[in-house]
């Protein structure tokens, strides 16, 4: 029994050590990720921005955390014969792996939680906080400032409306491409915007198009701009996505869709996705703890090197190729879910055997 409580705060050091590591080591390319999402917004709406994005990639951390501290724990045991002794004591190498099943069931059960209750509020927060920020450049701009340009909209005017911040004169403007459209400009004696809930809309008068056609100073018109484009946010999904639902309103709103509902086979495979996610971290105890074990010759290093190749290789099969089946019904929502970690769980049963009869 203690053997197996100072395996477990082995266990639990390590993990602590790889979570942190590979948050630390992952938060510059995030913080690029941020600043390119919200575009010229300032420092102080990164760093409100910046914890969110980095709370959505906890629960694709922790599993592979769990699995570098797996193979790091019990390659370590190995390469000093700890490993050999405890077996030729007569001890059953599979009570070894109790201290792993016992993280790898908390860690899972943290992860489930994250990913069914926690990150679909996140991913909300995340959207909104673009708008909100987006939204604040323009309402905001600093007194005198007659240029604006983000994401392919550009703004020059030559003064602005003392009264009415929101009124630009004597103006060029550019509008990015919308629905594969080519981008618009626009010359204006008068631009006034209005904001929306999410879109900007730009009364512009006295419009002249840039190839130097001039329309009547009377006329109006009036273009709208989304601030997720603005952005150059790509995930145009609404919040009625599964993606944006806990899995207790997904349950609740499968229940009382319709046959021929669209949503139906993302919402089914979103169920089936976040148990799969967590159920993960049991799969890795069978993969890292043989990996650990069967490459205590060679070094460390290489070791982890594998147990990344194969959390990389299982990520892609699970979130991707299986996800993009399921969504063409090549295949059942359910079997694009659990299909990869069926599969891995067999190779790690396979590695397993053939750690204990080393």
């Amino acid at each position: 029994m203690k053997f197996q409580l100072y395996l477990f705060r082995q266990l639990l050091g390590a993990f602590a050590l790889a979570a942190c590591g590979m948050v630390f080591i992952a938060l510059p390319g995030i913080a690029v990720g941020a600043v390119h999402k919200l575009g010229s917004v300032g420092m102080m709406a990164v760093l409100r921005y910046l914890p969110l994005v980095v709370a959505g990639f906890v629960p694709y951390v922790l599993p592979v955390a769990l699995l570098l501290s797996l193979v790091s724990t019990y390659g370590r045991l190995a390469a000093e014969n700890e490993w050999t002794a405890i077996r030729m004591a007569g001890v059953n190498p599979y009570r070894l792996l109790l201290p792993a099943f016992a993280l790898a069931a908390v860690v899972g059960c943290g992860i489930f939680m994250i990913n069914a209750e926690l990150l679909p509020g996140i991913r909300v927060r995340q959207k909104t906080v673009r708008i909100e920020e987006l939204r604040n450049v323009f309402k905001n701009l600093s007194p005198g400032r007659t240029d604006v340009s983000l994401q392919g909209f550009y703004l020059q005017s030559a003064f602005r409306d003392p009264e009415q911040q929101n009124t630009f004169f004597d103006c060029f403007i550019e509008f990015p491409s919308k629905d594969g459209d080519d981008p618009k400009s626009f010359y204006a004696e008068t631009v006034r915007f209005e904001f929306l809930e999410a879109e900007m809309v730009a009364h512009m008068y006295g419009v002249r198009g840039t190839e130097g056609v001039v329309q009547a100073a009377a006329e109006k018109l009036a273009l709208s701009v989304n601030f997720e484009q603005l952005a150059g946010e790509r995930d145009k999904r609404t919040f009625s996505s599964s993606r944006y639902k806990t899995s207790s309103e997904i349950s609740a709103e499968f229940a009382s869709m319709a046959a021929d509902d669209p949503r139906r086979v993302s919402f089914l495979y979103a169920w089936h996705q976040r148990i799969a996610n967590a159920s993960t971290c049991l799969l890795f105890v069978f993969i890292g703890a043989s990996t650990g074990v069967l490459m205590r010759k060679g070094t460390q290093l290489a070791a982890l090197a594998v147990a990344v190749g194969y959390a990389i290789l299982y990520w892609v099969l699970s979130l991707r190729l299986g996800k993009q089946l399921a969504d063409s019904a090549v295949i059942e929502p359910w079997i694009g879910a659990w299909g990869p970690l069926l599969i891995f769980f067999a190779w790690g049963l396979f590695l397993m055997h053939r750690s204990l009869r080393e």
